[in-house]
């Protein structure tokens, strides 16, 4: 196809000066329409010119209107840089750690995809590779293979093919402290296709059906461990004996709450060297027991930070187990306060006689334990280590995010829940990163560092917009203010 004709352009040079290089414009209708174009030439020698698709139009006055599926001359010239590069610099444990038991590339694609989750809240498939092409990630690990395809062939493997996942649940559990929290996360579901979702016992609250996250978690070092979804049907104290069993379990400290009380579960985390310590739910008849009298003569200060509490406490053997029950003060006496409050408040499910009948209940936990050395005090603080745990959740419903999906396959679900773990791991050496800058928390840098972009100029990536206050930051959490060159997995 010619632009010119009988000497004469066809095209005036008011359109054509909006040209694309490497394209021929056409004349359809009074409209002037851009194409590729191109020079080959054939098994002859002969030079030809070949016309290709259509990839835009040009409008007098305006210019050049690329379609919308057009993407030649569209390279991306700007990246989110420091969110990504404060979490690199900080997370190099996570990736080796998944380079021990996966195959390099796997590990880095696990490893990337995990990072998205962990900067830009819970993410579908479908967006990852975008998040992906638009950061110093797609220079940091150029080539990763990250369409929807791909993906759903990843996470598939993990949930079919859990081999490498075992292994590296059991290198963070050889290594943890040897107490473990356990504890579960309702995730609301929207897929009826998926095995997993059922109607549980938050479905009034959901509206929908529901998935059981369980995940096992270091009290002392704050690293999560193990990490499966289970049917939303399913109670904790029915999922827990298959959990457990993924690995093998030795002289482990089992800190539970007590969705998961079980004469099985009580010997099932009593075996094999471990012990257990599990609060008692006020319908067992070993609490009943227990609550009976609290007439307690013994106590002690329980420490956490800066706050102190007097615990009074008493200690018996019922039906063949050690149980303590504690009443801490403080917490008697806001839970007291509290009430009160209610009470002048007006609020009708807060009476006088009510008062008088659960006062005496207020700051009072019950506890079950197989520890036979360990004092009251001893099992109480280990006990109080498990709520460190609930904050740890925290992070998934409120700041990642994972309250409903739409997932609708059994087996890539359960590696998004390997994919939440390592998210969960690169979440951990973020905390410990920030913990010692004054001020400052995983948000905050997360949302400090945010600001701070990557430009390509002269063919060169640089990093811009670096202000005082972020360049030490940067200082602070180790971090260069450059763009890396490429890894090769």
């Amino acid at each position: 196809m010619q632009e010119a004709h009988m000497g004469n352009y066809s095209v005036p040079e008011s359109i054509r000066q909006y040209k694309p290089k490497g394209t021929m414009v056409k004349r359809i209708s009074n409209y002037y329409y851009v194409y590729e174009y191109s020079n080959y030439t054939d098994s002859n020698g002969k030079r030809h010119t070949k016309m290709g698709k259509a990839i835009g139009s040009i409008k007098e006055g305006i210019g050049f209107i690329p379609n919308s599926t057009f993407t030649c001359d569209s390279e991306i010239s700007s990246l989110d840089f420091g969110e990504y590069a404060i979490t690199m610099a900080n997370s190099r444990k996570t990736l080796a750690l998944l380079k021990e038991c996966f195959n390099p590339q796997d590990a880095v694609t696990i490893y990337t995809v995990a990072m998205i989750h962990f900067i830009q809240g819970f993410t579908y498939l479908r967006d990852i590779r975008s998040y992906y092409d638009m950061s110093v990630l797609s220079i940091r690990y150029p080539s990763l293979k990250l369409g929807y395809g791909s993906l759903s062939k990843l996470y598939d493997a993990l949930g079919r093919r859990q081999g490498n996942v075992i292994r590296m649940e059991e290198k963070l559990i050889s290594a943890c402290s040897h107490q473990m929290a356990i504890d579960g996360h309702v995730i609301g579901c929207e897929s009826v296709m998926n095995d997993l979702a059922e109607k549980g016992y938050k479905f009034k609250k959901l509206g929908e059906a529901q998935m059981n996250l369980l995940m096992a978690y270091d009290v002392n070092t704050g690293i999560p461990l193990m990490s499966r979804i289970y049917e939303g049907a399913s109670t904790d104290k029915v999922s827990i004996k298959d959990f457990l069993g993924q690995t093998e379990l030795k002289d482990m400290l089992f800190i539970v709450d007590r969705g998961f009380y079980s004469v099985d579960n009580l010997n099932l985390f009593s075996s094999n060297g471990n012990a257990y310590i599990i609060p008692l739910g006020k319908n067992l008849n070993t609490c009943k027991a227990a609550v009976h009298s609290l007439e307690m003569h013994d106590r002690f200060m329980y420490q956490k930070g800066r706050k102190a509490s007097v615990v009074e406490y008493k200690e018996e053997i019922i039906n063949g187990y050690r149980v303590l029950t504690y009443r801490d003060l403080n917490e008697s006496a806001s839970e007291q306060e509290n009430y009160l409050r209610h009470m002048s408040r007006g609020d009708k499910s807060y009476t006088n006689e009510g008062f008088q009948k659960a006062k005496y209940y207020m700051g009072v936990t019950v506890l079950q334990t197989s520890l036979e050395n360990a004092s009251p005090g001893e099992v109480y603080t280990l006990y109080k280590k498990r709520w460190t745990i609930e904050t740890f959740y925290n992070y998934f419903k409120n700041k990642a995010g994972y309250n409903s999906l739409h997932a609708e396959d059994y087996y890539k679900t359960q590696g998004l829940a390997f994919v939440m773990l390592v998210s969960a791991l690169i979440h951990q050496e973020m905390e410990a990163a920030v913990a010692n800058i004054e001020g400052k928390n995983v948000s905050t840098c997360l949302l400090e560092s945010r600001m701070v972009k990557a430009h390509k100029r002269h063919d060169n990536w640089i990093v811009c917009n670096c202000l005082k206050k972020q360049v030490e930051l940067f200082k602070q959490l180790n971090t260069p203010l450059e763009v890396a060159m490429p890894l090769h997995t």
